[in-house]
């Protein structure tokens, strides 16, 4: 593919997904330009204005907008998807989700074709020299109420010391375990290789990347039965009900054939350390872009 002019927009920061989109399309030896662009992309709402505001100037750029996901649990949630579609998705030449949960979702907003392309997933590699010396990792937002954090902490206290021990790693402080903020990729690619379990209470995500991350790097992922999305990503091995007790059981299951369940979730972070590859995923919207 001959390189072309690409704009993108949406949230840009160390913990988002569009810094890694543009570096692996420029990589690709394509051209970041708000100059007459073959291709507008954004890959989420906060960057919809911009990209709309940037066909309308050159009507001839193909407009590809990503969506991330419905959050139900939140006020008024229909009404802003209705003018999200309204005014922003119905404008589009293409529209993107990140998963086929959120593709189910929007669907009963609008009738048009919907692309699942994933998100891609940060540069972490699976390293055999490092010890698993940490048992609990949490990696995200903890404070919001579709993450259950409290889940987990009540989980972690059928354990020994877990409450005390987990690392939390992301932009809130939950109150407890020991609290290290954001942190650089290194350091995050340190601790899923450290740690022997990652969890991901949720109710719901998106995607919920740092299940794929964490096994990845050889770490247990522990999700929960009323996440859609887990279950479209994960075995059962690696999923419990909602509740404290069941995340308890599920860690001393896992325990009890640790080394068996750590190859399993190597095996499946195989494959996926190619298909959320940032090159892959920048390859899928060219394929978006190309069957215009």
């Amino acid at each position: 593919m001959k390189p072309i002019k690409f704009s993108i927009f949406g949230a840009d920061g160390h913990t988002c997904q569009m810094p890694r989109i543009r570096d692996a399309m420029q990589n690709l030896g394509h051209i970041l330009s708000e100059e007459s662009p073959d291709l507008i992309f954004s890959n989420d709402p906060t960057g919809y204005p911009k990209a709309i505001n940037l066909k309308k100037k050159f009507p001839k750029s193909y407009l590809i907008l990503n969506f991330l996901d419905i959050p139900w649990h939140m006020p008024k949630v229909e009404q802003q998807t209705k003018l999200l579609v309204e005014h922003f998705l119905s404008k589009s030449d293409a529209i993107t989700v990140i998963s086929f949960k959120v593709k189910e979702d929007l669907s009963k907003f609008i009738n048009k074709k919907i692309d699942v392309i994933y998100n891609p997933i940060k540069d972490v590699f699976f390293d055999e020299n490092i010890k698993k010396d940490n048992a609990f990792l949490y990696v995200g937002r903890a404070n919001d109420p579709i993450k259950r954090i409290k889940l987990l902490k009540e989980a972690l206290l059928k354990t020994s010391n877990g409450v005390n021990e987990i690392i939390i790693c992301g932009s809130e402080n939950p109150g407890f375990g020991n609290y290290l903020n954001v942190v650089p990729d290194e350091k995050l690619n340190q601790l899923y290789n450290s740690s022997k379990y990652l969890f991901l209470p949720s109710r719901a995500e998106g995607l919920g990347l740092t299940m794929i991350e964490a096994m990845i790097c050889g770490t247990l992922p522990i999700a929960c039965s009323d996440n859609k999305t887990s279950k479209e990503f994960l075995p059962e091995d690696f999923i419990c009900e909602p509740n404290p007790q069941s995340m308890f059981d599920k860690i001393e299951e896992l325990n009890k054939e640790y080394k068996v369940k750590r190859n399993l979730a190597l095996k499946y972070g195989k494959k996926y350390k190619i298909q959320f590859d940032k090159t892959s995923i920048v390859n899928n919207i060219l394929k978006v872009f190309n069957s215009r």
